[in-house]
Formats: structure tokens, C-alpha cells, sequence
């Protein structure tokens, strides 16, 4: 079984997975994956060469993320281009591991991804969770972590999905308020999804 696990900036993604990682669940994080297919896939190489030149690989082979950012700041067909190259490699890549996983004969396995259902990754899993928490928790969690101002983080915030969004679309939710409780809810829906992988 495959699981989607989302949430908004400063919501726990990476916390919820640490802890159902703990009980031996395999979790694949899109962002680490979609940075290492930018410098590891060579058909996502190639379409990326091809939409923004070659200069936005170094002489060493190693993408300039600053070029690349500064590519698609403020232009949303050019951030469009790079979804549009980047979200299907990941697709591909997700079903290569979860294939792997299976072969392994892991029960479930989670995707987690801020942007599951802005870019169709619900589509790739059986199972949907949104981990939400009060905004300003998110506000202060997430400014403490990226060292940056509260402000920044709001407009962050209101530039994705809503909570209540994630919710109505999510198949179970997961409130992070404190680390006990959420233990808790992880701890019940990783009983609930090993007993419906079987």
C-alpha cells in the first residue's frame, strides 16, 4: 500500500515521518529526491538543459541552483517549465522505489510531499494524511527553523493550500499540537494501514 503524507510550511511533515519511520516504516521525502534526480537523472538533466541552457549545470557537472532560481523568481511560466520536468521525474521515480519497497514485502510505504495534491501526487497513493497544526504554531516552528521573519512566513503560508483544503481532500488528518499526541495518531494509523496492507 502507498501512502501520501502532506502538510504546510511548519506543519510536522518531517517530524510525522521521523516518528512512523521509528516503527519501520520506509518514507520517501519528494524534495530530497526531486534535488538528487536534478543532479543524478540524465533524462531530467537533459530537459532541464534543454529549457534553460547548459550553463545551468558547472563545468564540474553540478547544477547552479542559484541560476536556476533566479531562472524562474518571479516568472511563472519559466517555474511552470520546471515543475513540468521535475514533477514527472519524480512520479517515476516514486514508483521505481515503491516497486523496490514492495519487493522487499514492506506492508506501506509513505510519500511525503508539501505539494501532494497541487501537483496530482495523490494520484500515486492509495492512502492520503494531512498533518495540520494552528497557524501561528506553523508561524513560530517555521521561522525559528528557517531563520526568517515571521512575516515571510505568513505570506509563505498563504501562498499554498489551506488547511481546510488538505483536510477536505486528505483521508485522515493527524493535528500536531505536541509531540505526545501526535506519537498517538501515528501510532494508530500505522496500525490501521498495516492491517489494511494485508
Amino acid at each position: 500500500m502507498r501512502v501520501g503524507l502532506t502538510g504546510g510550511i511548519g506543519s510536522g511533515k518531517s517530524t510525522v515521518c521521523r516518528l512512523f519511520e521509528e516503527l519501520g516504516v520506509n518514507c520517501y521525502d519528494c524534495d530530497s529526491r526531486a534535488k538528487w534526480l536534478m543532479q543524478n537523472d540524465e533524462e531530467l538533466r537533459a530537459e532541464l538543459i534543454a529549457l534553460f541552457g547548459a550553463e545551468i549545470y558547472d563545468e564540474d557537472g553540478v547544477l547552479d541552483r542559484a541560476r536556476l532560481a533566479a531562472e524562474v523568481f518571479g516568472n511563472n511560466e519559466r517555474l511552470a517549465a520546471l515543475n513540468g520536468a521535475v514533477h514527472p521525474a519524480v512520479g517515476r521515480d516514486w514508483e521505481r522505489w515503491c516497486e523496490a519497497r514492495e519487493a522487499e514485502g514492506v506492508a506501506y510505504a509513505i510519500m511525503e510531499s508539501a505539494i501532494l495534491f497541487d501537483c496530482g501526487f495523490d494520484s500515486k497513493v492509495d492512502r492520503t494524511v494531512a498533518v495540520l497544526a494552528p497557524e501561528e504554531l506553523r508561524i513560530e516552528r517555521a521561522a525559528l527553523r528557517d531563520n526568517a521573519p515571521a512575516e515571510v512566513i505568513r505570506r509563505r503560508i498563504e501562498a499554498q493550500m489551506s488547511d481546510a483544503e488538505r483536510e477536505a481532500r486528505a483521508h485522515h488528518t493527524i493535528r500536531n499540537i505536541d509531540l505526545d499526541t501526535l506519537r498517538e495518531q501515528v501510532e494508530e494509523l500505522h496500525k490501521l494501514f498495516s492491517n489494511e496492507a494485508q
